[in-house]
Order: C-alpha cells, then sequence, then structure tokens
C-alpha cells in the first residue's frame, strides 16, 4: 500500500474516532481498506525484471516466470507451471523461469527434491524494493510477444489457465489483465 493510501485510511479512522461514533470506526476503517485495494495493484511491467523477461523471450512469444523458492504461491505455482510447459511447447509459446541469483542453488534443490524438470535462469541483475516485496509472497509472470514487448503481467498464484492466458497474449491474442491476485 502506497503512503497516500496509508494516510487516508488513518485520516478516515480517526475522524470517525473522534466524532464520537466509534461504533462505525471499525466499519469506516474496513471500507477504506477495500478502497485502498487498487493501490496495491503494481504495473508488473514496470518492475526491474522486466527488461530480464524481455532479454529470455529472445524472439518468440514466450513466458517468463520469475520466482523465488521462499515464496509460498510459488512453490504452489512450480508444478502447474511445469504442466503449462507442454501445452506451451504445442502453441509454440517459450516458457522460461527465473530466479533471484542469490536464491539459484535453494530453486535448484527445491526442483530437484519435488522431482520436477523446469529448467531455471539466475537473474544476475540486482532487483528492485518493489520487484523484491512482491516476491516474498507472489510469482510474476509476463507475456512477450515476438518483438519483444511485455503485452500482459500477472502476480500470484499461477495456474495453467493464467499461464495460458499469458500464452495468447504472447502469441498476439487478447491480453489478461495485469494485476497482482491474491
Amino acid at each position: 500500500m502506497n503512503g497516500r493510501a496509508g494516510a487516508g485510511i488513518a485520516a478516515g479512522f480517526g475522524v470517525a474516532m473522534r466524532a464520537g461514533v466509534r461504533r462505525l470506526a471499525w466499519p469506516a476503517l474496513l471500507l477504506a481498506l477495500v478502497a485502498a485495494a487498487p493501490a496495491r495493484a503494481v504495473d508488473l511491467a514496470a518492475l526491474s525484471a522486466a527488461p530480464v523477461a524481455v532479454r529470455l523471450a529472445a524472439g518468440s512469444p514466450a513466458v517468463v516466470v520469475l520466482w523465488t523458492p521462499g515464496c509460498l504461491a510459488c512453490r504452489k505455482s512450480l508444478a502447474e507451471i511445469e504442466r503449462f510447459v507442454a501445452i506451451a511447447a504445442r502453441d509454440g509459446v517459450a516458457v522460461r523461469t527465473l530466479v533471484p541469483a542469490d536464491a539459484f542453488d535453494e530453486a535448484r534443490a527445491l526442483l530437484a527434491q519435488r522431482g520436477l524438470t523446469l529448467s531455471v535462469v539466475a537473474d544476475e541483475h540486482r532487483l528492485d524494493a518493489a520487484t523484491l516485496r512482491i516476491l516474498r509472497d507472489s510469482a510474476l509472470a509476463y507475456a512477450v510477444d515476438r518483438d519483444g514487448t511485455i503485452v500482459a503481467t500477472r502476480g500470484g498464484l499461477l495456474g495453467v489457465w493464467v499461464l495460458e492466458g499469458l500464452a495468447n497474449a504472447a502469441k498476439g491474442g487478447e491480453p489478461v489483465e495485469s494485476a497482482v491476485s491474491r
């Protein structure tokens, strides 16, 4: 949540408490939190992993997934990503998985432990704070078209249907909505 949303929530809650309507303060706080939910959404294409995602796509429609072993949503998504690789190959879409360089050995060990055959590339460039914040609890997926443009993004649990939507966008179909899903 950005600073403005937090300040708005605090101000609204404070006004309700000072107005002597304490029984309305908690519903007001809940409403403010719901209204601030869109402020949590991030333009994933602007995160520091985006240039690496474009580079990994290498001129073909691709879905590039950034994940880290410490993220529960990432670990839950791995089997779905592996299932999707065969589907994407049939459709002519490349799938690349990427982990931060400092998590590369742990990621390979996790894949071996689970018997998953995903290939993984280490992201050697420094991830910005917004990317690292999201990676604590979300995998990030980028759909990159043949021209190297990010046409759709997604964060959160990545089921096969979400990945298929990204693949469709990478091939020039209707892009899926960019969102951090929770």
